[in-house]
């Protein structure tokens, strides 16, 4: 799993360093993996802080996610994620637990889990992170099955994928 991160950090490094010099450009990633065993997808996101700042300013909300209480971060990470992250099966939306973050320089790492998934299971996710602020905001989703990986590019005329995980046994 932490090599798995190290390889996505490099891969989003070398995006940020290909592209930073020509232009402003905004992105986050995302990485899906489906545990069999426990039954649960392992979600990590990746963002940049400015970003994440901006946004909650832009709700007029003053933060600064290094110097701020960890209590006061976490809670307004985890209510953000909730209203621009969501899995659905069938109609529900699956309730996921947000386990905490970590900064690496200028990117913020969340992890989430959610629980009772099954390999039969149909998802739709919608992902809208910083879409509200970005125009041209990229989210980069990959999913890492057991034998199979997928990629896709959400925007802000993309914000919902499926998700057959039955594909990806």
């Amino acid at each position: 799993m932490r090599k798995l991160k190290r390889i996505n950090l490099f891969i989003f490094l070398i995006i940020l360093l290909s592209y930073g010099f020509i232009h402003k450009f905004y992105v986050s990633v995302v990485t899906i993996e489906y545990n069999k065993l426990n039954k649960t997808l392992e979600i990590t996101t990746q963002v940049f802080v400015d970003d994440i700042e901006l946004m909650f300013r832009n709700k007029n909300i003053n933060l600064n996610l290094y110097s701020e209480s960890k209590i006061r971060v976490d809670s307004l990470l985890k209510d953000y994620f909730k209203s621009v992250f969501k899995i659905k099966k069938g109609k529900d939306i699956l309730a996921y637990n947000f386990l905490g973050k970590e900064y690496y320089d200028d990117i913020l790492n969340c992890y989430i889990e959610v629980n009772d998934v099954n390999i039969n299971d149909s998802l739709i996710l919608e992902n809208r992170l910083l879409i509200e602020i970005f125009d041209s905001q990229k989210n980069i989703v990959h999913f890492k099955g057991k034998n199979n990986n997928k990629s896709f590019l959400m925007n802000n005329n993309k914000t919902q994928i499926e998700l057959i995980l039955s594909e990806f046994e």
